[in-house]
């Protein structure tokens, strides 16, 4: 069972030196780094992807914070739960979190709740902006498309042989649009002018 530290650097705390200190003091029997890169974040976490891979049922993961590990709320909640499937330990020190420990369990569970209930958030606030939008006789999805423009789309491609490009713009609509239309079977063309 290894004990693996991981410390990363964040656009305001610049740490990478004390974090590998305190993850080396704490005993871990490798400490994996990386630094935040402003020209260059792709949001991909590499040096964690390895860990991650690496990492066995028992093993244990330390961090100094939790901010650390996961770059947003979801992420942090993903990875817990990935952890607890796994049978994987996660140890936060200046949160005083162990997972090893009898009280650790309760962490996964907090975590599994804050999960549901940001997924509950979620849809609870994209039902409100819908209903909003209906009250004011917005109706989402894509605009519809007039008969007009769909055979006008047909015509210029199979009759003319223009460009996509020239289509599309010609037409006021997206490339994949047109190539919907064009790729369309007569007989749907058909229920579409009806």
């Amino acid at each position: 069972m290894k004990i693996i530290g991981y410390a990363r650097t964040t656009i305001t705390d610049n740490d990478l030196d004390a974090q590998i200190k305190i993850l080396s003091d704490f005993g871990c029997d490798d400490v994996y780094h990386e630094s935040f890169d402003v020209t260059n974040d792709k949001r991909l976490i590499s040096e964690l992807d390895t860990i991650l891979n690496n990492l066995e049922a028992g093993d244990t993961l330390v961090i100094c914070r939790l901010n650390r590990l996961g770059r947003s709320t979801r992420q942090l909640t993903e990875l817990t739960q990935t952890f607890k499937g796994s049978g994987i330990h996660l140890v936060s020190l200046d949160e005083e979190i162990d997972t090893r420990l009898p009280m650790g369990d309760i962490y996964f569970k907090l975590m599994n709740g804050l999960a549901r209930m940001e997924c509950d958030l979620i849809t609870e606030r994209t039902l409100i902006g819908l209903k909003n939008a209906r009250k004011k006789g917005k109706i989402g999805g894509r605009p519809k498309i007039d008969t007009r423009t769909v055979k006008k789309i047909r015509h210029l491609y199979h009759e003319k042989k223009e460009t996509i490009q020239f289509i599309s713009s010609k037409c006021n609509v997206s490339v994949g649009t047109c190539y919907k239309y064009i790729n369309l079977p007569e007989a749907d063309v058909a229920k579409i002018s009806q």
